[in-house]
């Protein structure tokens, strides 16, 4: 017998009907062909189109630069699966005019009592006052940074260049001393070398390069920084070095130079916290699809007041430095789609583990 519409159901459909008219959503509905029937006034404020405009298409009317089809791939996958039968994500579309509405869109798959497709219905909200909103404010937290790094540079630059200009004029006096002319050279080499080192600091950080993967050593290039770092007494002291690399680990592409400083900042953060005494133990490991290695040294542990800053730029609990070694080598690690982990416990020590990906020839 064919059902009868009663009154309830009737008032039920006034109902929807209503809702998606007046909806503040951006709602439309097509037939199994994908073809709209039926838009709502938000599509039109929203989009553009007016309701004899939209009628008839189909949603490529809407489809931008940023609709890839491997995305409309995933999507048509999503909602063609009789067991989920819908697509929720975020979206770029494009309006009537060019520009570009991004959406948190969600489009359900309508069926019958048969499991039948009948058609779609496109929910979506407009995210452009929110992605408007989140400009402003990373603008803000931008201007906030750069502020910072005004002060910390203006610090870092004018202790190193103070001491340039004095050792410059005691160079100029004809009656210093053989002896003491040594000493204002050491002077000089030495905070120039401090000045360079702050500049490059900074460039790195301000302006980061692109990757270059090649296939490389990570073992060789552990062993060759860390030995670099040590054969320096006035750096390292008293402390002591052990490597741990894994012969298991072979080559794999990574940029050289870039993890070369990752390496040598976590490896300099790992001997001032010494400060001439303990060990330092440089490892390596090979994971599934991924190299590890480890920086671990048996210093004091980091405060735990310190430690949610650990990776952010300008923080440091010494006298003199940037502040962006580890803001730097979390960067590059995340570049290269790895992650710095840290594990530490007062009175100790601190190990750094570094995990890259690795995709073998």
């Amino acid at each position: 017998m064919e059902h009868v519409p009663n009154t309830t159901d009737h008032r039920l459909m006034t109902v929807l009907l209503a809702g998606f008219r007046r909806s503040n959503d951006v709602m439309f509905y097509s037939d199994a062909k994908g073809v709209i029937l039926d838009i709502n006034d938000a599509f039109t404020t929203h989009y553009g189109y007016t309701r004899e405009e939209a009628i008839g298409k189909t949603p490529a009317l809407l489809r931008s630069r940023h609709s890839t089809a491997e995305l409309y791939k995933r999507m048509w996958q999503s909602i063609l699966d009789p067991n989920k039968g819908y697509w929720r994500g975020e979206l770029i579309n494009k309006a009537k005019d060019g520009r570009e509405v991004p959406l948190i869109l969600t489009i359900t798959a309508v069926r019958d009592d048969k499991n039948e497709i009948l058609g779609y219905v496109s929910n979506g909200i407009d995210l452009t006052e929110q992605k408007v909103l989140e400009e402003r404010l990373a603008h803000s937290e931008a201007l906030a940074t750069i502020g910072e790094m005004a002060a910390v540079v203006a610090h870092e630059i004018r202790n190193p260049l103070g001491s340039i200009v004095m050792a410059a004029q005691q160079l100029a006096d004809e009656g210093l001393s053989r002896e003491d002319k040594d000493t204002v050279t050491r002077v000089l080499r030495a905070e120039s070398k401090r000045l360079n080192e702050a500049l490059s600091n900074f460039l790195s950080y301000a302006r980061p390069r692109p990757l270059n993967r090649e296939q490389n050593d990570l073992n060789a290039l552990l062993k060759e920084i860390s030995e670099l770092a040590f054969v320096n007494k006035d750096l390292a002291g008293g402390a002591r070095l052990r490597l741990a690399c894994s012969p298991e680990l072979k080559p794999f592409p990574f940029d050289a130079d870039q993890i070369r400083q990752v390496v040598w900042n976590i490896l300099i953060n790992a001997i001032h916290v010494l400060d001439g005494k303990g060990t330092v133990t440089v490892s390596s490991h090979k994971g599934d699809g991924a190299a590890k290695f480890e920086i671990a040294d048996t210093g004091p542990g980091i405060p735990e007041s310190f430690r949610p800053d650990l990776f952010k730029p300008f923080r440091t609990t010494k006298q003199q430095g940037t502040g962006l070694g580890l803001a730097i080598a979390d960067r590059i690690v995340k570049a290269h789609g790895g992650r710095v982990e840290v594990q530490t416990r007062l009175g100790f020590g601190t190990t750094f583990i570094v995990t890259l990906p690795r995709i073998e020839d």
